[in-house]
């Protein structure tokens, strides 16, 4: 089994099992390193990058959530040690190139939404976040979270993953300086003369032509050459010090429950909102990120592992509010890693190693500056496009939904907003397209009942779409065709449910 070559046809470099040792052969054969078309230093780089452009919540996370009144040091600890269980899960169990953090949204939720807005102390919104994981935990061994998943349309699940691609690309334009806010147009185009911006274009353009040239690393090259010239020429700040001793004071098992029984009316509701995010959030990501990796089946649109990814989720989120810090979900920068090769869970357990490193470290990689990760996220959004042509736009039943969903998340700040959103309107127009209610109309209007069922978009004129395969540097490319054939219009002149 471990002794084989990689496939044929790989882009990957035929390297036997056998030259990688026994380790090396054992976690070949338990990741499927080989089988999915990787190498073990691909996923070994794959996970760097990933921590990478994730390394920002060590710092990110502890300040947002130190507006609820925690402890900046404590809430650092408990956010890489809860990565840390998270990214382990899904490596070893799912066997997911995902890396798992707590959930930026979440945590403003949690500190502004929650602890501010309400005048709830931080112990009893620690303890909402555990009654969340714990009823996550529940509906995903129910099969509700996998339910969920699969029910929803595939122009749906396509428009996720483009829709993630534009909210990381939106943020890294954010991050980069290049969009500001701006009173009148609610966003305007950044001082471009800055020396930040241009350091943040120059970074984004060098991952472009390295990814173009088919670098190895192309990612983790831009992240480390834009942090250097950052710290050398003094755009951020270097690292107050190298080490600090990882400290849980005043976080650890900080719940109360007798408060949270006490304002249940507010409590309940701040914990079903918790969990319906996480569950849309993690769904969204997971199959977004899966079907960028190529992991997922063409034919059952199902992605391998994804129950235990739920569950990773969920209790990463327990441990998380054991320790002190907001809801754990995917992360999106799980992306990044994956554009860099990562198909398999040693990715995932490669960047918990990488924060159990941080847990020791936190000055340093919390000093790695915005500039250096925004690019990364600039890029996996492009990267993430391609799932567009796939997508039926002329049905549009689910491509009006889709196109919500897509346009929703950047616009709101908020995967699960637009995951909803969609959703939604794909219930009702579904339900409203239904001809229950076309024998009433025709006799309100007077109308034929007959004439009520033209299709709303015609199909002339369609054609199959072309297949996709996954690669390192692009999420979807043609591998057949599109044909031009009248044949292949099968749904020209139908109404659109029977299209359907």
């Amino acid at each position: 089994r471990a002794a084989g070559l990689v496939r044929a046809g790989n882009s990957c470099p035929s390297v036997p099992a056998a030259s990688m040792g026994v380790i090396g052969a054992w976690l070949d054969v338990h990741f499927k390193v080989t089988e999915r078309g990787s190498t073990l230093s691909g996923e070994i780089r794959a996970g760097t990058v990933t921590f990478m452009t994730m390394a920002y919540i060590l710092l990110v996370n502890p300040t947002i959530l130190a507006g609820a009144g925690m402890p900046f040091r404590s809430v650092a600890s408990a956010t890489a040690l809860s990565a840390i269980i998270g990214c382990s899960i899904v490596g070893l169990v799912a066997n997911l190139p995902f890396g798992l953090s707590s959930g930026m949204g979440l945590n403003a939720y949690f500190a502004f939404g929650v602890c501010v807005a309400t005048s709830m102390t931080y112990d009893v919104a620690l303890t909402c976040c555990l009654v969340q994981g714990v009823l996550f935990a529940l509906l995903t061994v129910c099969g509700a979270s996998e339910f969920i998943q699969h029910i929803m349309p595939h122009n749906l699940k396509h428009a996720i993953t483009v829709g993630i691609g534009l909210f990381q690309a939106f943020i890294g334009f954010r991050m980069t300086g290049l969009v500001v806010p701006n009173e009148e147009t609610l966003v305007a185009l950044g001082n471009v003369a800055n020396p930040y911006v241009l350091l943040g274009v120059a970074t984004t353009l060098l991952i472009a032509v390295l990814t173009v040239q088919r670098v190895q690393g192309a990612m983790l090259i831009g992240v480390v050459t834009s942090s250097c010239i950052s710290w050398v020429f003094g755009l951020h700040p270097l690292p107050e010090s190298v080490f600090a001793a990882p400290t849980l004071e005043g976080t650890f098992c900080h719940f109360n429950f007798t408060e949270y029984l006490a304002r249940w009316h507010e409590t309940v509701p701040i914990t079903l909102a918790f969990l319906f995010v996480a569950l849309f959030d993690t769904a969204g990501v997971q199959f977004g990120a899966g079907l960028q990796a190529g992991l997922v089946d063409p034919i059952t649109h199902k992605l391998p592992g994804s129950t235990y990814a739920f569950l990773a989720s969920a209790f990463a989120t327990m441990a998380g509010s054991v320790l002190g810090t907001s809801p754990v979900i995917i992360a999106n920068e799980s992306c990044a890693g994956i554009a860099d090769g990562g198909r398999t869970g040693l990715t995932a357990i490669v960047i918990a190693c990488w924060f159990a490193v941080s847990v020791f470290f936190i000055p340093v990689f919390s000093a790695v500056p915005p500039t250096a990760t925004a690019p990364a996220l600039i890029i996996v959004g492009a990267l993430m496009m391609g799932p567009a042509g796939m997508m039926d736009w002329d049905n549009f039943n689910e491509s009006f939904p889709a196109y919500l969903t897509i346009a929703v998340m950047p616009l709101t700040y908020s995967i699960a907003n637009g995951v909803v959103a969609g959703l939604l309107c794909y219930v009702l127009i579904d339900l409203f397209s239904r001809p229950w209610w076309l024998p009433l109309y025709a006799r309100l209007c007077g109308k034929e009942e007959g004439g009520l069922t033209k299709p709303l978009v015609s199909g002339s004129g369609g054609q199959r779409r072309a297949s996709v395969t996954a690669s390192p540097h692009a999420v979807c490319r043609p591998t057949t065709p599109i044909s031009s054939s009248p044949q292949s219009d099968l749904h020209a002149g139908l109404p659109i449910r029977a299209a359907r």
